[in-house]
């Protein structure tokens, strides 16, 4: 089981309120939210379109800054850092699947799953040989000269999950990272990130509208127009069957 209680939050968020401005008019997006996140835990952030869980998931990695409240990740505030910090800090910290990947379209798959090593100084053929086994994770060696755009949109995302793998980051942040797959990717997609959990104590933050995916999760927070409705931790037994999970969600994908 997970024991939360003996260990520090990994993410701590405290009393965050984030708003955006549409010509005149402040717009609630984060109201009062409060948090903490565990190491080890597999957490899935479940809500509609709208809610506010993509406003969440980018303040917690430093992209929206909050109108009031605080962030600590490790301990740390990210918004106390420049610009540059922020993007070292998220390098090292967070491994992030977006909705909607930036390519660099000059660069191949196997390229561009690489930059991430190469940005925090990794010799290139080092890089390329660690973005040929991320790739190799799900079956996607074989695209690795071709360019993005010749990928489909499901081929894409896992394109995306493996570069944001590839520096083995303690905490990955995942927004709808199955949105675009068909069944058998998702399946893969969820079935690697739970490998990552269980074997290798990766923490997982994942948004999702799906609440297929919550039989995955050591805690599940329910968000609705901006807030946070409940919260629930998960009594996980570490032996429960993936394949029996991996039926389920196959079941719950194509029903």
């Amino acid at each position: 089981m997970i024991m939360t209680t003996m260990k520090r939050p990994i993410i701590s968020v405290e009393g965050l309120y984030k708003t955006f401005k549409v010509a005149k008019e402040e717009i609630p997006a984060l109201i009062d939210i409060n948090l903490q996140i565990f190491p080890g835990e597999f957490v899935v952030i479940l809500g509609p379109s709208g809610c506010g869980k993509s406003t969440l998931l980018n303040t917690i990695i430093g992209l929206e800054k909050p109108n009031t409240g605080h962030i600590k990740v490790h301990g740390h505030n990210i918004y106390n850092l420049d610009e540059d910090g922020k993007t070292v800090f998220r390098q090292k910290n967070f491994g992030v699947v977006h909705q909607q990947s930036n390519w660099i379209k000059s660069l191949n798959v196997l390229e561009n799953v690489a930059f991430p090593l190469n940005a925090v100084g990794h010799k290139h053929n080092y890089s390329l040989q660690m973005a040929k086994n991320s790739l190799s994770m799900f079956a996607m060696e074989g695209y690795a000269k071709h360019k993005l755009t010749e990928l489909s949109g499901g081929q894409q995302t896992k394109v995306a999950v493996c570069r944001a793998l590839i520096t083995h980051p303690p905490i990955i942040m995942a927004d709808e990272p199955t949105g675009n797959l068909d069944t058998a990717s998702a399946v893969s997609v969820m079935s690697q990130f739970e490998v990552l959990n269980r074997v290798y104590k990766t923490t997982i933050v994942m948004i999702t509208h799906n609440p297929i995916y919550t039989e995955y999760a050591t805690k599940v927070i329910n968000m609705m127009d901006g807030q946070i409705s409940s919260q629930d931790v998960k009594d996980l037994i570490y032996e429960t069957s993936v394949d029996h999970k991996v039926h389920n969600l196959a079941k719950g994908l194509v029903s």
